[in-house]
């Protein structure tokens, strides 16, 4: 693994402290890690926020909270004062869309016309009509169709537009940026983003190295749909010698990866799908596969201790996506 990789590793690990004789895990501080080309990763909220950076304006996936934008606003500043240009949601997720409201002022007019969509004084979607602020704030059409047709905990959405294609491409500070959707992976509405000459692919809750993924079948989200999707950001993936670097992949929650993190992430889902397959076929019910461990040795690397969901959520979403099917 080069320099980068490891750097970056260190970097994103919750570091362990002592204290009056135990171990409190400790979150690190935010951090602006370069990743390559226009590209860097925000590290240390609750969710890695991909940033692109260049002479047109600035660039977000999935933006942190609320309270992290003044801090990572302050680290991108020692790189750019240009002005917000673009913000992506890679799915419908509290913590991944509750930095819209604040990035979507920050744009080259002062004066944004804000409309709203939906009835007075209830859960509302509203978006810059025109972008009148000079910030797009996109997502994939099923984010919006959730955010009405479902229940969740989002009191408001901010959107200037969404795309329905397969994909949708624009270009953004001298490269290419191709945004697809991958249908049925963590939900119905998730997006990966591709920025073409940085060769850098942000992948939002579809890979989430260290951690097991979140299965979202209330949301339309599949077991299958999942290995499709990373099936499919290998594919995009170019490794650099010796099968290190080359195109980087930046998770939803975790370090950045290569091809063989993801492969490997890739292969774990696999085996751990068609070990719950063969325990359905074999009449097992959800405890009984539960008790059967079928995570178990993949538990030390991705068991909930790092985040994210435990080994019997993972397990019971997985069973629950492959019955559905049935």
């Amino acid at each position: 693994m080069n320099k980068l990789l490891n750097t970056i590793k260190q970097l994103s690990l919750i570091t362990l402290i002592a204290a009056s004789g135990t171990l409190v895990a400790q979150e690190p501080d935010l951090q602006l890690l370069h990743v390559q080309g226009n590209v860097y990763m925000l590290s240390g909220a609750e969710v890695n926020t991909t940033v692109q950076v260049g002479d047109q304006g600035i660039a977000f996936v999935d933006p942190p909270d609320e309270n992290s934008i003044p801090m990572m606003m302050d680290l991108i500043r020692e790189h750019s004062n240009f002005p917000v240009l673009y913000v992506i949601n890679t799915h419908l997720d509290e913590t991944h869309i509750s930095g819209n409201s604040i990035l979507s002022k920050m744009g080259s007019s002062a004066n944004a016309n804000i409309a709203s969509f939906g009835p007075p004084n209830a859960n509302q979607a509203t978006a810059i009509a025109g972008s009148a602020s000079g910030v797009t704030l996109l997502a994939h059409e099923n984010v919006l169709n959730r955010f009405y047709l479902t229940e969740h905990d989002i009191e408001q959405l901010e959107l200037t537009s969404t795309y329905y294609t397969n994909s949708k491409d624009t270009y953004l500070n001298g490269e290419g940026v191709v945004i697809y959707h991958m249908p049925n992976a963590h939900t119905d509405g998730d997006s990966i983003v591709y920025f073409r000459r940085s060769d850098v692919i942000s992948t939002g809750d579809i890979y989430t190295q260290g951690q097991y993924p979140e299965i979202d079948v209330e949301r339309g989200g599949s077991v299958k749909g999942s290995v499709d999707a990373l099936n499919f950001i290998i594919e995009l993936i170019v490794p650099g010698p010796d099968a290190e670097a080359g195109t980087y992949v930046i998770p939803g929650h975790g370090r950045i990866g290569d091809e063989i993190d993801v492969v490997e992430f890739r292969n774990m889902l696999y085996i751990v799908m068609q070990r719950i397959e063969a325990n359905i076929d074999d009449g097992m019910n959800l405890q009984q596969i539960i008790a059967a461990r079928p995570t178990l040795d993949y538990d030390t690397e991705y068991g909930g201790h790092r985040g994210g969901p435990s080994s019997e959520e993972f397990i019971t979403a997985i069973y629950t996506s492959l019955t559905a099917e049935d």
